[in-house]
This record gives C-alpha cells, structure tokens and sequence, in this order.
C-alpha cells in the first residue's frame, strides 16, 4: 500500500495560516533560550556554566542523550511501517519520520552548544579525526544518520517508497549502531561500572523505543487539536498498535527498573553502590521514585490499561508523563555517575563523600531552547505534512 494512498485533499486552506502565531511564538522561546548559549561564549562556558573539572558534563548533556534516543526511538517505530511493512504503522509514517529527524538535529545542536567552542566540532571532525574516540564516532553516525533520515523524507514527499525504504533500513542500522553504544560514551567518564552495566545497551534501546511511541501518541494529538479534525480510521489503527508496543515496551522496562531498586538496597548487587544508593536512596531519590518510576513507567501503563487505548487524550497523557520521566531518567544517567569522587575507596584524606553540582541558569535556558525549537520544528512540520500529504478530516 502506498504510504500517501490513505490521504485525500480537505478543505480548510486557512489551517497553516493559523499556526503561525504559534510557530512564531515558539520560535521566539527558542531563540530566547539559546540566545545564552551565545552568551556563554562570550564570557567563557566556565563562567556561565556551573560543571567543574571534577563533573565536567552537566545539564546540557541531557538533550542530547534525549533527544539522541528520541530521534533512535521514532527511527524504530518507523521502521516498522517502512522497512518491516507492517500496515497498522504505515499512516504515521510521515509524522514519525520526520520527527525522527528534527529530535537529532535538535539532540546535535545540544551537544556542540555544550562545547565552549562549536564550531571546531566540523572541522576537526575532517581535519584531524580520531577513529579511537567513541565520541568520533558517535558524533560521526549520528550525523550520518540524520543525512539519511533527511533523504529518507524527501523520498516520501516525491512519493518513491523503494527509495524512501532503502534510506530508513541504511537509518535503522545505523542509528542502532550508535544507540548500543551509548553506555560507552559516558563510561569514559570513569564513573566505576554505573554506566557499563551489561544490560545498559539493551537499556537504551528499549527506552528510546518507549519515548519513540510517546511520542508519537503525544504529538498525534496535539496535531489534531491544533487543525480541529478527527483521526482518519487508518490513524486511529495506527495509535492504537503503538500504544500496544508501548505497553509492552514499558511492562519490559519495568526489569531494568527492578534492578536500579535492587542496587540501591543490595550493594553486592552492583558494580557502583555508591552511585545506586545515591540514586534510590540518597539526594537523588526524589528524582528517581517520581520521574523514573512513577512518571516514566507506572503512569503510563496505568493510563493505558485502564483506558484499554480507547481515548487517544489520555494516550496522549501518558505519552507525555513517560516522556517527561525518561528526560529526568537522562539527566540522572548523566549526573549521578559523576558525583562519586575517584578513588572513592581508599579514604582520602579531605575527599568528599559526592561531588556537588547545580545546573546554572544559562543550562537552565538553553535547554528550554532546545525543548521549544523543537516544538517550533513540530508545528512547521504539521504545515509541510499536511500540504504535501493531505490527511484527511473525517466528519467531527
């Protein structure tokens, strides 16, 4: 079936006209929020920026690591439409696809914003590349993959499926490569086993699946009430089999949750029960209990079970109280392996029990930056999706 076979042209010219009120007013946030990355460079990151020699990755790590699995995770659920060709998942394809590809960008954009001088990270990337660092590498394929996604969309709007379908497996591939080896990136921080787990991989791709489907679920909807129309039939199927993936996915993350609480009270249970006991027990907890299980897990699956995916509102709740979990889920992956002192161990004299650290306000905007432009590109996507492939509007 071809993908734009189940679209038909609507009536409602005045539908883009709408939403640029919104786009703009996005856009400005945006704009706002990464304005202080400008600024944090002109004064110096060690200025504006609260990390230390001792945790020298904060709080704008976590959009990428974000947005990085959210763009891995809508790569995979759009996969199963495109390359696997499962029918249910083929009318979101376009949405999904797209929105795969902004969630890069975006999570890109983060990581070089982090870095006090970004514009050395292309250039080095040709001039002097360093196919022993994991960071070359992963810096390498993400951008590679958002080439393909890119080509891989462009193909769907010239509506040639073979080609559109040999640019995501060429995606698929490798997005997975880099998501599997993500653990290993953070690992170089030293952070003694909290990150190199044996089933941190199998970790990462789960999750980035889970906030995949959340998002689709979430911004489905809202794409919906910003053009006032109800799901094609075909739509509805569509959410309907992601919040069934979504369901299992989440009941599955319920193991990997299971063993942060076990080494938390069971030290022998883990490679770092500093860092564990930090996270379940310590100043972490709040963190841990409300947004890892609560928010990211228990919520949505009660959501979902008890509404049996009828309601596509509540989906659309549970979409965004998982994917809210999941970004506090990213940033105490990032920051509790770091607040464990080095040589911890042997009782040096004068060593602190944990590091300390407290995001700054610049992290604090940037981030929000980051968050809204990719709403921006959201919104400017809802217009291209729906002038180029025309969903249809049944009957309110």
């Amino acid at each position: 079936m071809d993908t734009t076979s189940i679209y038909k042209e609507e009536t409602g010219s005045e539908y883009p006209i709408k939403l640029i009120p919104i786009l703009i007013g996005l856009g400005v946030l945006g704009t706002i929020g990464f304005s202080f990355s400008i600024h944090a460079m002109l004064v110096g990151h060690h200025h504006a920026l609260n990390t230390t020699r001792e945790v020298p990755w904060g709080l704008l790590i976590s959009p990428y690591v974000f947005f990085a699995c959210l763009g891995t995770g809508l790569c995979i659920v759009s996969s199963l439409g495109q390359v696997f060709k499962v029918e249910s998942f083929r009318p979101i394809i376009p949405r999904t696809v797209f929105l795969a590809m902004v969630a890069m960008a975006i999570g890109l954009v983060s990581i070089m914003i982090e870095i006090e001088n970004p514009w050395r990270v292309g250039l080095n990337a040709f001039l002097s590349p360093q196919p022993s660092s994991n960071i070359w590498w992963k810096t390498a394929i993400y951008s590679l993959y958002l080439i393909f996604m890119l080509f891989n969309f462009l193909s769907l709007i010239v509506k040639k499926e073979k080609m559109a379908r040999i640019f995501a497996i060429i995606a698929l591939v490798t997005v997975a490569m880099g998501n599997l080896n993500m653990n290993s990136d953070m690992a170089i921080q030293g952070s003694k086993g909290f990150w190199s787990d044996n089933y941190m991989p199998l970790s990462f791709i789960a999750l980035s699946t889970i906030t995949g489907c959340a998002a689709i679920l979430l911004f489905t909807w809202i794409g919906r009430l910003l053009n006032g129309r109800k799901l094609h039939s075909e739509e509805d199927r569509a959410l309907q089999a992601t919040a069934n993936l979504f369901l299992i996915l989440l009941l599955g993350f319920l193991y990997f949750t299971g063993v942060k609480i076990m080494g938390g009270y069971y030290p022998d249970f883990t490679r770092n029960p500093e860092a564990l006991y930090l996270l379940v027990r310590g100043d972490f907890s709040f963190n841990f209990w409300v947004g890892e299980v609560v928010l990211a897990v228990l919520i949505p699956l009660l959501l979902i079970v008890v509404n049996r995916g009828k309601q596509i509102s509540v989906l659309a709740i549970a979409g965004l109280s998982c994917l809210i979990g999941t970004f506090v889920f990213f940033y105490d992956l990032v920051m509790v392996g770091q607040l464990i002192p080095h040589y911890y161990q042997y009782n040096v004299v004068d060593l602190p029990r944990y590091y300390s650290y407290t995001p700054s306000l610049h992290e604090y905007m940037i981030t929000g930056g980051a968050v809204f432009l990719f709403l921006t590109a959201f919104i400017f996507g809802e217009i291209i999706i729906r002038k180029i492939f025309l969903p249809p509007s049944p009957a309110s």
